[in-house]
């Protein structure tokens, strides 16, 4: 056992260079909603101290104390909120003033009820579930021979199951310095709904002949996270994580929803492998500690891989910062900078169920700045 653990790093390092280039269609990965990230810009690679490395770092297991989850329910909203809401409360049953710009996108995150899990002794286990749904307006060009432009909207709606389990352990413990590793495996099926529709007046709804047939698909498939920290005097940890370093998955494809289970069209396709790396610095100080529990400060860069990839996607919206402070153990303040844009939150521990709540901006488009809308997280966690 003792030969295996001085070559697992260079197994890790085989693998995630070897298989991370298969070409295949690329996968949305398959992750829970957090509103305690959220807070803090996102999920941070160094940051592991409780059940939610399962989803930040594996290595971080076995560093942390034993804690059972027994379900949570955690929302994200985003888009106009509060534009619709005005909409709804004043009965006007018109919504294509908001909804009839290109810049438009909405969308909800649910997280549970499933979160069933344990964290013990550097082993790992969790099942989970999500529910996701958005809409995204997109314009089309004109009708040769038109000047009128249309706007197409673009509704989604997957629900997600997540099966993982992981162990990690120490190959380093001397004096100040510790290196753990870990691994985690994964099953996952995704059942999604893809719709297209004109915008059009809720009113005038029935008195539209639209011809709805979503097409749906399903994913299926498995796969693996990969993680090493390491940490000094328990005040500074550097992390690397990759996450989906090998997830292919069985695409099924219909036509239309009553079609599910016969005559699907089947191909192949593989998550989107992510390598991110984190530091953390825990900030200790006589006057500090005399008010505050403790103070943490995380920054991340979160997708390397796509800095050598045909990406579209602008690299500086992959940094990410973020802070919390304990306050008595019980009341977390957080700020955080994530895509390039604020963050905040705070957290309430009631023994018998942790409150998390963050307010933040969310980025959509691939360029700083571009397709930016508010967003609001709430989560209940049962975690003892």
């Amino acid at each position: 056992m003792s030969g295996m653990k001085k070559y697992f790093p260079f197994l890790l390092i085989f693998v995630f260079f070897i298989v991370f280039p298969l070409e295949a269609e690329k996968l949305p990965p398959f992750v829970m909603p957090s509103a305690r990230a959220a807070g803090f810009g996102g999920i941070h690679a160094a940051q592991g101290d409780d059940f939610s490395a399962i989803f930040s770092n594996p290595a971080s297991f076995a560093g942390i104390e034993k804690q059972f989850s027994a379900a949570e329910i955690t929302i994200s909203l985003y888009g106009p909120v509060f534009e619709l809401l005005d909409t709804a409360v004043n009965k006007s049953g018109d919504v294509s003033s908001v909804v009839n710009t290109e810049s438009f996108a909405a969308g909800f995150d649910i997280g549970g009820p499933i979160a069933l899990g344990l964290v013990n002794n550097g082993f790992g286990i969790g099942f989970f579930n999500r529910t996701v749904a958005d809409v995204e307006a997109i314009l089309l060009p004109a009708i040769p021979g038109t000047s009128e432009e249309q706007y197409i909207l673009i509704p989604r709606a997957w629900e997600e199951f997540l099966l993982v389990g992981g162990y990690s352990f120490r190959v380093l413990d001397r004096e100040s310095h510790k290196v753990d590793i870990g691994i985690l495996g994964k099953a996952f099926y995704r059942i999604m709904l893809d719709i297209e529709m004109p915008v059009i007046d809720i009113a005038d709804w029935n008195e539209r002949d639209i011809n709805i047939q979503p097409p749906l698909q399903t994913h299926f498939g498995m796969g693996i996270d990969l993680g090493i920290r390491y940490c000094y005097d328990d005040t500074l940890t550097l992390s690397l994580a990759g996450y989906d370093v090998y997830s292919p998955a069985l695409v099924t494809k219909y036509d239309r929803f009553e079609d599910y289970g016969n005559n699907g069209t089947q191909s192949y396709g593989i998550v989107q492998p992510r390598l991110a790396l984190g530091v953390l610095y825990r900030l200790r100080n006589d006057f500090l500690e005399r008010y505050v529990s403790d103070i943490i400060l995380m920054a991340d860069y979160r997708d390397f891989i796509s800095l050598f990839e045909n990406d579209t996607r602008h690299p500086l919206l992959n940094f990410s910062l973020g802070m919390e402070i304990t306050v008595l153990k019980i009341l977390k303040l957080r700020a955080g900078m994530a895509e390039l844009l604020p963050s905040g939150g705070f957290g309430i521990d009631m023994t018998f169920m942790t409150m998390d709540v963050a307010v933040r901006s969310k980025q959509l488009g691939d360029k700083p700045g571009e397709k930016t809308v508010f967003a609001m997280d709430v989560g209940l966690l049962f975690r003892y």
